[in-house]
């Protein structure tokens, strides 16, 4: 599958949007169960938090706490800063909505800050979806992919997933987010 989809990027010779190469809807919502842990392994955006990105990104874990009113996430990334690695914490609302533009409905989550004037900072798509493995995502409001892992891999393994490898999709340099200052942090 992943040379398949490879194969008509290049083929093309044109950036297409990974809307256009995974058409088919995926379940965006069974991510967004309370109690859930991902690891952001890779993708194209290098710099956050979201809201005002100036640092350099590591280590990235996405933890789900949903109850009746709400899916809250909480990303926690490790960025070096003054010399020192140091854990940076954002609080964002999910609110999983549906397009109706395509030929077939899809779901998305729209990702909006918790922090001042609750800015829209993501819209994902989930592309892909390996089942107990990995998701591949989509941020249509800034062009981006990104892949979180669904366990703690071991270290050389973290970003070697197919979700990883699917960031070149986004036609942009994926950026692997594990390095070797991850390991013991958390």
């Amino acid at each position: 599958v992943l040379c398949v989809v490879v194969n008509i990027i290049v083929a093309k010779k044109k950036y297409e949007s990974p809307l256009k190469v995974f058409q088919e809807p995926k379940d965006i919502e069974s991510l967004f169960k309370n109690g859930k842990m991902y690891y952001v392994t890779a993708g194209t955006n290098k710099k956050g938090p979201e809201l005002f990105p100036r640092y350099n990104l590591y280590c990235g874990v996405v933890m789900v706490k949903r109850n009746a009113s709400a899916i809250v996430i909480k990303r926690r990334n490790l960025i070096h800063s003054k010399g020192m690695w140091t854990w940076l914490d954002a609080n964002y609302i999910v609110t999983i909505r549906t397009d109706y533009t395509g030929r077939k409905h899809r779901q998305y989550a729209d990702i909006t800050s918790m922090h001042g004037m609750h800015t829209l900072v993501a819209t994902f798509y989930l592309l892909w979806l390996e089942k107990n493995t990995c998701a591949f995502f989509y941020n249509n409001h800034t062009g981006d992919c990104e892949a979180w892992e669904f366990e703690k891999l071991h270290f050389n393994q973290m970003g070697h997933t197919v979700c990883s490898t699917l960031t070149l999709a986004c036609g942009k340099r994926s950026y692997r987010h594990y390095v070797s200052e991850c390991i013991g942090k958390y």
